[in-house]
Parts: C-alpha cells; sequence; structure tokens
C-alpha cells in the first residue's frame, strides 16, 4: 500500500471533514503558515480531547449524589493552563513555523490526568449516570454504532477508487459495484439507526437533567461545563487541521524531519524518565512513499543515557512511519472526530440546557490562554504527563486500518495521482467557501502549492 493510495482513499472521505472546515472560528487557519506536523498535532488533539470527554462522561467512577475529588479536577487552573500552553508552544515546530497554538492542545494533555476511583456498588457509575442511569450505557451505544459507520464509509470510498483503475476489466468494475452497493445499504441502515438513537437520548438527557436534584446539579456542573468547553476548543482544531491539510502537502517531508527529534526526545524519556535536549541532533530523513529511513546525526551519549543507539534507531524509525501513515489518513480522521465532538456537544448541551431550565445557574468554562497571553510569557514550562508529541506517531484509526486492508487494484493506485491534484483543488476550493470571502486571496495562493505538493509528496 503506497502513501499515495492511502492519500487518494480519504481525500475521498473529505465531506466530513469540509463540515469541519465550515467552522467559521476557524477562518484565521488558511493564513495561519501550519506545517504538516502542526496539522497533524491538532487533529490529534481534537481526537485525543474527543476520547477523553467520552471516558470522563461515561468511563470514570462517580457516586450516587455526585461526589468525587476528579469532577472538580476538569479544567485546567488559570496558572497551570498557561504553564501547559508554554510547554507546548515551545516545541521546535510551532517555534520554528510560528503558527498558532490552538487550546485543545492543553485539554488534550490535560484531561488524561483527571482519574476516577473504584465502582462501589449502588454508585451513579459516571458523570451521565449522575443525571439518569441509563444515560451513559446509551450514549456509549451511539459512540459504538458511530464508529462502525465510520468505517463503512472509508471502505465505499475504497472501493470506488479501486474501480477508477484504467485497466480494471469490466467483471472487476462489476464486483466493485456490488460491494459498494452492498456496503451502502449497510451504511444507510446504520445512519438511519442512529438518528432516532441520538435524538431520543438528546431529548432524554435534557428531561432528566431538568429533573436532576439540585445538589449534584451544583456538584457536577462545573465538569460539564468545562467539557463543553473542551469539546468547543476541540472543534476548533478540528476544523483548523481540516483547512490547512491540503495547503500544508508540500511540507510532509520536512515536517517529518521536524518530528524526528521530538519522537526520540519521547524515546530516551520513556526509558530514562528524563526527557534529554537535543539540541545538537541532526537526523538525516528519508522518505519512499511510505518507508522511512533515519540516521540519528549529533546525538552524544549523554543524550540517550543507557539506551542502546540501535534499538534507538529501529523505535524512531517505527514511530517515523506510522506518523508518515497517520498524516496520509488524516482526512478520515479529521471527518469522524467532527462528527463525534459534534454528538458530544449536543449531549451536553442537552444536558446544560435541562439544569438552567430546572433553576440552576451556569458556571463560567476553565479559559486554556492563547500563546502570546502575558500569563504565558510569564509561566513555567509544565508536564502535565500526557503530552501531545506522542500523538503524531498514533497507529490508525479502527476506520483508517480498515481502509488500508480493503484497498486493492494496483493500477487504480497508479492512476491516483491524477485524482489527488484534483482532490486537493476541490478541499481549497470548498474551503475558501466555507471560512469567508476574506480568507479567498489566501485559499488561492495556496492552492497552486497544495495540488502539486501533494502529487510530489505523497508520490511513491
Amino acid at each position: 500500500m503506497t502513501l499515495l493510495g492511502l492519500v487518494v482513499v480519504f481525500f475521498g472521505t473529505g465531506c466530513g471533514a469540509l463540515k469541519a472546515a465550515a467552522n467559521p472560528k476557524v477562518a484565521w487557519a488558511v493564513r495561519d503558515p501550519a506545517p504538516m506536523s502542526v496539522v497533524v498535532r491538532r487533529a490529534d488533539a481534537a481526537e485525543k480531547t474527543s476520547k477523553e470527554v467520552d471516558r470522563l462522561l461515561t468511563a470514570t467512577p462517580l457516586n450516587q449524589n455526585g461526589s468525587a475529588d476528579w469532577v472538580q479536577q476538569i479544567g485546567p487552573t488559570p496558572d497551570a493552563a498557561a504553564a501547559e500552553m508554554k510547554t507546548v508552544s515551545l516545541e521546535s515546530f510551532y517555534v520554528e513555523s510560528r503558527a498558532r497554538v490552538v487550546p485543545a492542545e492543553v485539554w488534550a494533555r490535560t484531561l488524561p490526568t483527571v482519574k476516577g476511583g473504584k465502582a462501589r456498588s449502588g454508585d451513579a457509575g459516571n458523570l451521565l449516570g449522575a443525571v439518569d442511569k441509563e444515560l451513559g450505557d446509551k450514549y456509549r451505544a451511539i459512540s459504538d454504532k458511530r464508529q462502525e459507520l465510520a468505517g463503512l464509509r472509508v471502505l465505499i470510498e475504497n472501493e470506488k477508487t479501486a474501480m477508477g483503475g484504467k485497466d480494471v476489466t469490466a467483471g472487476d468494475k462489476k464486483d466493485h459495484e456490488k460491494k459498494i452497493a452492498d456496503l451502502e445499504k449497510m451504511a444507510d441502515a446504520s445512519e438511519k439507526e442512529i438518528g432516532p438513537l441520538q435524538s431520543e437520548l438528546v431529548t432524554a438527557a435534557r428531561t432528566a437533567a431538568g429533573k436532576t436534584p439540585a445538589p449534584v446539579r451544583e456538584k457536577i456542573g462545573i465538569a460539564l461545563v468545562n467539557l463543553r468547553q473542551a469539546v468547543e476548543d476541540a472543534e476548533i482544531a478540528d476544523g483548523a487541521a481540516a483547512v490547512r491539510y491540503p495547503l500544508a502537502a508540500p511540507s510532509i517531508l520536512s515536517s517529518l524531519k521536524a518530528m524526528v527529534p521530538v519522537i526520540v526526545a519521547d524515546i530516551v524519556e520513556e526509558q530514562t524518565g528524563k526527557r534529554p535536549v537535543l539540541t545538537k541532533l541532526s537526523p538525516d530523513v528519508k522518505l519512499d512513499g511510505t518507508s522511512v529511513s533515519v540516521t540519528l546525526n549529533g546525538l552524544e551519549p549523554g543524550d540517550i543515557g543507557k539506551l542502546k543507539m540501535g534499538e534507538l534507531v529501529t523505535q524512531t524509525v517505527e514511530r517515523s512511519t506510522k506518523w508518515v501513515v497517520h498524516t496520509a489518513t488524516l482526512i478520515g480522521s479529521i471527518a469522524s472526530t467532527k462528527d463525534q465532538l459534534s454528538f458530544q456537544a449536543d449531549v451536553l448541551d442537552a444536558v446544560l440546557g435541562g439544569f438552567s431550565a430546572g433553576g440552576w445557574k451556569s458556571m463560567v468554562a476553565a479559559q486554556i490562554p492563547a500563546q502570546d497571553d502575558p500569563k504565558v510569557a510569564g509561566a513555567t514550562a509544565g508536564h502535565a504527563g500526557q503530552g501531545t508529541a506522542k500523538l503524531g506517531t498514533a497507529s490508525l484509526t479502527s476506520a483508517a486500518a480498515g481502509a488500508a486492508k480493503s484497498v486493492t487494484g494496483k493500477n487504480a493506485l497508479n492512476d491516483a495521482a491524477k485524482n489527488v491534484t484534483r482532490s486537493a483543488t476541490k478541499v481549497a476550493n470548498e474551503t475558501t467557501k466555507a471560512v469567508g470571502a476574506g480568507a479567498v486571496k489566501a485559499a488561492r495562493a495556496g492552492r497552486a502549492a497544495a495540488t502539486k505538493g501533494l502529487a510530489e509528496a505523497f508520490a511513491p
């Protein structure tokens, strides 16, 4: 499977990503100088934030009356938020590119540190359970079905891509058409099933929230408000990634080179417990399709402790390769994350709306300062223990994995080079419409580079 093939597959799933780009709060991303390394970071921060919201809503133990220390820990303090923002802004690719650091980076670092205790008999079970015992189970069931639907949509696009090859026989085409028809039936059935379930859940959440006892509302209200803010910030990060993806395509190799020192530092920190300062590291990185070769020049024995150089290089290549494949399939991930974030926003809005209807007074959510905020400049860089640098080396999502397995047809991939440039132009055109007339000039300026860069950067 070539990198070119994966990119073509996931450009086919761009509708959801274009919806993410339509968020008016991401208009700035067209002009933002974010290279692909930053685009991946934004998408990963959004995805991880969404997953943490799921965990805290449905899988973190809570007492029946809403009591738990961790509830008050959702949402960093102003000092902690400033420290984490400074930590992220000091990453080399942010410093060199001067790209904006999105607040979701901080949520992705801090939410994983919020841990609950062990569940006990008679407890509410989770945050949604404190509103209504069945809400958490229904929420998880819908999330599982959404993941299945995302996988079906990717498989449909894979078959369409394979069917487009110039040497595909009439028999092959018929087989692909049958598979597409079967998959579309499954996807339609899944979508029809999810819609009513989600509507019922949102209605039930609003009704149950209106009946939630005042003491419980007071205890868990701030947690839900902060999770809603995290979702909003993640939606902005996801949309910004969608906007910049086609424009940042020419920077794939340079972004990979920028990621290697981060990957090396991650590995050393995991093995030694200390994060090294790799000022002299000058890696030589080569990319051939999805195959990565790395030479770590400039490392000194003191930089890696007792870690063997051969082992470090092997792990660096493995994680770099994962980053490349993940980058190629990012549009699919962005679209799936967008759908899940929208679902989370609907549920949280319903619960908070029900609380307010019952007489609860809303609270102010934690705010993540911008990287140019004076509080950030004066802060001491912090380490929440869950850095997002590792997110860039994440393995494929289940939808992406399914796509990688199902794409077939060598000729279809050879022909796909033509589709890449057309797809990049389409994304840039739709992005221009989504973010408004003020961004037209910037989007057009990047379009030529995007179409040329995609074909070159993802060439096998």
